[in-house]
């Protein structure tokens, strides 16, 4: 984050994700755990501490331009917007913008910027080991269609794996259920932490090191990733570092999530392939059209795109390109300045 704040001189910046610990905010799973009335009742009083939390910092600071940053599970933008319009009257002269991960078309009189800030975490969580994501070639044989990580048990999840199995393509990828047990790293040795001494899986161990699957990676043509959510904004439209190991691993991505996720990635400057592969499947918030599509995309992959279990020249190109975007973070101080119209 540091670096990211680094970029912005002239801005005063704060990360929401950071908030200090006599803050007790309710995590939400979906309303339904308490309904509606209750949950916003619930988070009413922790939005006005987070209001005086951010009022006593704008006053230590002397800067004109505020940037808030939200990248994690937290509340959506319309919930904080509340929050701004208090600042706002406290701090009348300033100007306030936000760094939202919230995708969607926003009724708002405030700046705020689709933030794609895990783009940073996987870069980051990943540092280490980027001249081996750089090495990756497309000189050898590649043996399954797709990879397919799935961690929590979800309903979306639970569906796709069934639709897989329905129509038999999970032989043709690497596919794991954890909260079944399957994992894509069952031939290696797991973490000792996989389990919770009551048994019970722990969920957070898993593919935050996307380095230690990078054979699995070198090993198939595209990533299927089924973002946390994809049609219940509990924390606006939301998504999560799924979203990136695609570009970073020369892959044709195609991602479940919040409808018109491509057009943000496209925004930044990323390949998404639409003249190869039919990416309408963005377009609707329906599963079993979005897993049809991706079905006949699948198809398109294998018979269109690869020769003789390689990628075509044309599309390995771009499958470079893409990676070279993605390992460049350049190119996203670029993308965020374009967006607050600023020069570099």
């Amino acid at each position: 984050m540091n670096r990211i704040f680094d970029w912005f001189p002239d801005y005063y910046m704060i990360s929401l994700d950071d908030l200090p610990s006599t803050i007790n905010w309710p995590i939400l799973t979906t309303h339904s755990e308490v309904g509606l009335y209750e949950a916003n009742k619930i988070r009413k009083r922790p939005l006005e501490q987070i209001h005086l939390w951010l009022k006593g910092l704008i006053e230590k600071s002397d800067k004109e331009k505020i940037i808030f940053c939200k990248r994690g599970e937290l509340f959506s933008y319309y919930e904080f917007e509340r929050i701004l319009f208090k600042l706002e009257k406290d701090f009348p002269s300033k100007t306030l913008i936000s760094f939202f991960n919230d995708y969607r078309e926003l009724d708002t009189k405030f700046l705020c910027i689709p933030w794609l800030g895990f783009w940073v975490d996987v870069w980051a969580h990943n540092s280490g080991h980027h001249e081996s994501f750089r090495s990756i070639s497309n000189s050898h044989q590649r043996k399954k269609l797709f990879i397919n990580k799935n961690n929590k048990h979800k309903d979306h999840r639970l569906r796709w794996v069934e639709f897989l199995e329905k129509h038999n393509l999970k032989s043709k990828g690497y596919v794991s259920e954890v909260w079944n047990g399957v994992y894509i790293e069952n031939d290696n040795e797991l973490p000792d932490n996989i389990l919770y001494s009551n048994n019970e899986i722990n969920y957070d161990w898993s593919y935050s090191d996307d380095w230690k699957l990078i054979n699995y990676y070198n090993n198939v043509f595209c990533e299927i990733a089924l973002e946390s959510e994809y049609n219940a904004p509990v924390f606006g439209c939301w998504h999560s570092p799924k979203s990136w190991p695609q570009f970073m691993m020369c892959l044709i991505p195609m991602i479940i999530g919040f409808k018109n996720w491509d057009d943000y990635l496209r925004d930044a400057g990323f390949d998404m392939f639409d003249d190869v592969i039919d990416t309408s499947f963005y377009k609707t918030d329906d599963l079993n059209r979005k897993f049809s599509i991706i079905k006949s995309n699948l198809k398109i992959i294998e018979n269109d795109l690869t020769v003789d279990g390689k990628f075509r020249d044309d599309i390995w190109d771009r499958l470079k390109r893409n990676q070279s975007h993605f390992l460049d973070l350049e190119n996203y101080k670029k993308y965020l300045y374009k967006k607050l119209g600023l020069r570099q």
